[in-house]
């Protein structure tokens, strides 16, 4: 039996390859997308989404608007979030499932629910404080004394740090963090192989990072989280003792928290190149 998956989401480049993961992979059910303000303003991430599933085939899905906040990263996803080619894909006519992500995770969690957060965790902290339980919870979030978006920041922490730290607290959470996705870099030849419509949504994403490093492709970050939801065991985890700090970095804490801190990269690649190929 498929195992039912949310994901809660700002796209975003990474996130449009996890979407379309998750959506191609016969061991998990994609049950719903809930978004968040993050890559670009809630307006543009739920729109994204609607029209990721729309191109993927997969209107089924539900779309639950979640929290707004600030925008951070237009520069790194392009003014539309997705390198300014939103416009390549299908144009959505649905509706948003509703607009209560609280609602939508008490009414559609079973025990068996994987929920991956790839976004600002906003969304999570808050279903957490209103007495959620999440079954399984993995967060693409943080690093071990290495960030993105300050020195020692990752940008979904970064963007609200005190939702961040209520998940370390309270979500149990796997914690994707960017010691391990730096080294998952779906280069030009992977682009290549998988589907073109995603493939044609990277350039500003590449762009961004070939100018500040020697990255001649794009981070996976999102879709790495994704791959442990479908085939778990797929990361390696170490227990760690943590928190978050104001600016969103993990620090040393007092909270048990399991850290992805390695994974079988080549193969990885290859199973999400069969699964993205079209």
């Amino acid at each position: 039996m498929a195992t039912p998956l949310i994901i809660d989401t700002d796209p975003g480049v990474d996130d449009a390859f996890a979407i379309a993961l998750a959506a191609r992979s016969p061991e998990v059910d994609l049950i719903g997308l809930t978004t968040v303000f993050g890559n670009v303003a809630l307006d543009l991430t739920t729109r994204n989404a609607l029209r990721l599933l729309a191109h993927l085939g997969r209107t089924d899905v539900p779309v639950v608007r979640g929290a707004e906040g600030p925008a951070g990263a237009a520069d790194v996803h392009g003014e539309d979030g997705l390198g300014g080619q939103a416009h390549t894909l299908p144009e959505s006519d649905r509706e948003i499932f509703s607009d209560d992500v609280v609602g939508f995770f008490r009414e559609r969690l079973t025990p068996e629910t994987v929920v991956v957060a790839i976004g600002p965790q906003t969304n999570i902290a808050k279903a957490l404080d209103a007495g959620v339980e999440f079954p399984k919870l993995i967060v693409m979030g943080g690093g071990l004394d290495v960030g993105n978006t300050t020195t020692r920041a990752e940008f979904n922490f970064w963007a609200d740090p005190a939702a961040a730290r209520t998940v370390i607290r309270k979500g149990n959470p796997i914690v994707v963090p960017l010691n391990l996705t730096h080294r998952c870099i779906a280069d030009a030849e992977f682009l290549a192989r998988v589907d073109p419509v995603l493939s044609n949504l990277t350039g500003t994403y590449s762009a961004y990072l070939r100018d500040r490093s020697d990255n001649r492709g794009i981070y996976f970050h999102d879709a790495v989280a994704v791959a442990e939801a479908i085939v778990p065991g797929t990361l390696t985890t170490k227990s760690h003792v943590l928190d978050v700090d104001d600016e969103g970095a993990l620090v040393r804490g007092k909270h048990q928290v399991e850290v992805a801190e390695d994974t079988d990269w080549p193969a990885l690649r290859t199973f999400m190149e069969q699964r993205l190929s079209v």
